[in-house]
């Protein structure tokens, strides 16, 4: 039997690594003494789940990522944790006799022994990201020995009985993010009413009411949250902004905090940002089919011009902007950011901070970054016409300009870019790609039920009302709301030449959209009946997203 590849020739097969980044990644390992796999993480030029997918097809395994995934807590008490801390495998479904675990190492046989001695049922294995893996274990045994729950049911019924009762504040607060984090919460809202103040988490894109405290404890929690944050507390008439770091097992997370004052106090929410470049995604991992990443990376890789990535707040702009810089060739080009705030590290990347009150705006760092010799600049929005000019003229000086802008359509950015005073012939020479889109929820794999649609709704979004199609269920896998992680709907248009002399001479927006159609344009409802037509998502949430 000859022997196994090598772990970067595997990475070059399979597209992940160049062979000039697996030379450039040797030098370091020499310097560094790391791993080949740690090396390639921490410069950003793979991910946790790229290597796991490597490892996995090598093994012919099958691939789970767990980013998208929240465990069972009665899966996990089949098994002690010490035990899965130590052998690092986690249980992630259990079906009749079968139990199906993570791994993150499908060469040994450790993990799926221990899970057969400790359950007695035949075990599979699913290959997982060794830092997403061991990251899980950490979070959600935790949660099972420290039950959050509980610990905020006793708080509730003291304050019930005595308001002013003395509550460790800080610990809450902890407590708070903490189960925030493990459930892949993006934002944290604390909001008063005239007797009670309610925490609600925001989850792929919804918020959800999760706690309700009596009204005392309200100035308690925002006091300390403005104190960690860096805001006035004596301040509570005037909106504010804060930032707060906070460790969680290993990860660091940045906290963006904002207050405003309501009728019955403040409301506060908090932004949670991971600062670890493992957590950006890939194209291909981001939900756009085949077709449209081929002309992503196609625009993405063009050595001049701008490319926009429109889309109202939280429809996932800037992580597609993070996926377009791992397109890009790190070590062969200068890459330059500015971003509000920095949302991950790219140690390949030169990133810098918009900063206010130093005077560094998106427009004073495009003329810095002239002086750099750069050959990519992310802007991370163009949010003004002294921006918009010189991210133009940027590109047209044989730079490649990424950026985003808020708009409801690809097609209307064009019309968003002349209100910023861009002339039609500077938009026709500068502009190579604009892209819009929205995120949607995916159905939950482990609970989503076979479905009919309505002859109305079928007619209205061109469905076949024969055809095979899913609805939310209710698990503990997805917390009973039937959905677990998003994909992006999108609509992607390259500007051709006939589109360039379409926006030179300032034709209508319908006219240029009647020729995008002409050459395969689809819009973000095509896009989203596509995933409705996969079973990926379902008809409501189509509808929730765009109406």
């Amino acid at each position: 039997m000859g022997a196994s590849p090598r772990l970067g020739d595997l990475l070059i097969d399979q597209g992940f690594i160049t062979h000039d980044q697996l030379d450039f990644s040797l030098r370091e390992q020499n310097a560094t003494g790391e791993r080949m796999g740690e090396c390639l993480m921490r410069l950003g030029l793979i991910t946790d789940s790229d290597l796991a997918l490597v490892l996995a097809k090598q093994g012919n395994i099958p691939f789970i990522d767990l980013r998208n995934f929240l465990p069972d807590p009665k899966l996990l008490a089949l098994v002690p944790g010490k035990v899965a801390a130590h052998y690092q495998f986690l249980v992630i479904e259990k079906r009749e006799n079968q139990l199906h675990i993570a791994i993150a190492d499908p060469f040994s046989k450790l993990a799926e022994e221990q899970a057969y001695r400790i359950t007695g049922l035949i075990v599979h294995v699913h290959v997982a990201g060794a830092n997403q893996l061991q990251r899980m274990i950490e979070r959600f045994y935790y949660l099972i020995e420290h039950p959050i729950e509980d610990e905020i049911k006793s708080i509730t019924n003291k304050l019930r009985i005595n308001p002013n009762l003395d509550v460790d504040v800080q610990k809450l607060v902890d407590n708070l993010i903490g189960s925030a984090i493990s459930y892949r919460v993006t934002d944290i809202h604390i909001t008063p009413s005239d007797i009670s103040s309610r925490v609600m988490y925001r989850v792929d894109g919804v918020l959800k009411p999760i706690y309700v405290f009596p009204v005392s404890l309200h100035s308690r929690l925002t006091t300390n949250i403005k104190v960690n944050s860096g805001m006035d507390i004596a301040e509570q008439r005037k909106p504010q902004d804060g930032r707060m770091s906070f460790d969680f097992f290993g990860d660091t997370f940045d906290i963006r905090v904002s207050s405003v004052r309501t009728n019955f106090g403040e409301n506060l929410v908090l932004r949670l940002l991971p600062s670890r470049g493992s957590s950006t995604f890939n194209l291909h991992e981001l939900g756009f089919g085949e077709a449209k990443q081929q002309v992503l990376r196609k625009t993405f890789q063009l050595p001049h011009g701008m490319v926009l990535i429109t889309g109202p707040t939280g429809s996932g702009k800037t992580t597609t902007l993070y996926a377009a810089l791992r397109e890009q060739d790190a070590i062969g080009k200068n890459i330059l950011t500015v971003e509000d705030p920095i949302e991950y590290e790219l140690l390949m990347i030169r990133q810098t901070q918009v900063n206010a009150r130093a005077g560094y705006t998106f427009a004073s760092a495009i003329r810095t970054f002239l002086r750099q010799d750069p050959d990519v600049m992310l802007i991370g929005e163009i949010r003004d016409e002294e921006t918009a000019m010189l991210a133009v003229r940027a590109a047209l000086t044989g730079h490649l300009v990424l950026s985003t802008l808020h708009s409801n359509s690809a097609i209307a950015a064009l019309a968003r870019l002349k209100d910023l005073g861009i002339s039609p012939y500077l938009m026709s020479t500068s502009l190579k790609g604009i892209m819009a889109q929205r995120l949607i929820r995916r159905l939950c794999t482990f609970c989503k039920e076979p479905t009919t649609i309505l002859p109305e709704a079928a007619q209205e979004f061109g469905l076949d009302p024969a055809g095979q199609y899913y609805k939310a269920g209710r698990c503990s896998h997805c917390q009973d709301t039937g959905y677990l992680g998003r994909d992006a709907i999108s609509e992607v248009i390259p500007v051709t030449d006939q589109l360039m002399r379409l926006i030179a001479k300032d034709a209508s927006l319908d006219v240029i959209e009647d020729a995008c159609r002409q050459e395969g344009f689809t819009d973000l409802r095509t896009s989203g009946i596509n995933k409705v037509r996969n079973g990926i998502t379902s008809i409501e949430e189509l509808i929730r997203v765009i109406g």
